[in-house]
């Protein structure tokens, strides 16, 4: 998690995106794992390869290591966890799909995503955020490594004909703000707001807007994390009994507990913590970004 960025414009805005080609009900598509990452090949232009399932970024998100030669028509800022990182651009990609899911023109964000290949060991061309499934419910089955896209009915719901699982274990509300998923929740009954992040390897929280929640949690581990410029900082992994959203409540959670100041002004919005991995690990989710809902399954909780 120590190299996750997240983009702020700084120039004005740009053409919208026109719709997709969707030629499908339920599109299947495969995924693969790296770590705790979610893996979904895709295609741009000629070129296919590896993309990051990634919530917590805005759109399609470009490795400048394979893209740098594509047209600058907006700079970008980039910001991490430990600060921010290298200049980006934005871009406009042609013939973007995910097998029969195709997008004719796309606006796209470059930038170094070289921490990941190397942390990973894998070639990644780029992150899949929240806006190329804007008009769409996605279902996420780590267990058995699968990806559901589905369009929805006039009302915003996944047609009864084409659910896939039905033995809901909990239902939430959530903000999409700056395209960002938001949910509310309570930790030992402090409520809070996390951002949702299918590339956030764990869990995590803002150590100035949870500090006093410390005290109730058990610290296992900590370590010291170098920023941008050489500053230092600390960083707490804690363990902790409740974590609820929506009227469910999970047990036995972990967390790192660290700054979070940068992502927040990245987000354009201040943020508790972030749920990831440890979180979504616990079952099988669904996202209907039409409705504005997030649904999980029984499958180990």
């Amino acid at each position: 998690m120590p190299g996750k960025i997240t983009f702020k414009t700084i120039s004005g805005k740009l053409d919208p995106d026109p719709e997709p080609y969707a030629d499908f009900t339920t599109l299947v598509v495969p995924i693969k794992r790296a770590g705790n990452l979610i893996i979904v090949e895709a295609q741009v232009d000629s070129l296919e390869g590896n993309f990051v399932l990634d919530t917590g970024a805005p759109g399609l998100v470009l490795n400048e290591t394979y893209f740098r030669y594509l047209p600058n028509i907006d700079d970008q800022e980039a910001a991490g966890i430990n600060g921010a990182s290298s200049s980006s651009f934005t871009t406009y990609v042609r013939n973007f799909k995910i097998l029969d899911l195709q997008y004719s023109r796309l606006t796209a964000h470059v930038t170094d995503l070289s921490f990941i290949e190397n942390g990973r060991n894998i070639k990644i061309l780029g992150l899949l955020g929240t806006r190329l499934f804007s008009k769409f419910a996605i279902t996420v089955d780590i267990f058995h490594n699968v990806l559901y896209i589905q369009k929805l009915d006039k009302n915003g719901n996944i047609p009864e004909s084409e659910r896939i699982f039905h033995d809901r274990l909990m239902v939430s509300p959530f903000k999409l703000l700056n395209d960002v998923i938001f949910l509310k929740g309570t930790i030992n009954n402090y409520t809070l707001w996390f951002a949702f992040d299918t590339a956030a390897e764990t869990n995590l929280l803002d150590y100035d807007r949870t500090k006093k929640m410390i005290p109730s949690m058990q610290v296992i581990g900590r370590s010291k994390l170098t920023g941008v410029g050489g500053s230092n900082f600390e960083v707490l992994y804690a363990k902790f009994d409740e974590l609820t959203v929506a009227d469910h409540t999970f047990t036995k959670n972990r967390t790192l507990i660290t700054d979070l100041e940068k992502m927040g002004k990245a987000y354009g919005h201040t943020m508790d913590g972030i749920l990831g991995y440890d979180f979504f690990a616990r079952g099988i989710f669904t996202i209907n970004f039409v409705k504005k809902e997030f649904e999980m399954y029984i499958y180990n909780n």
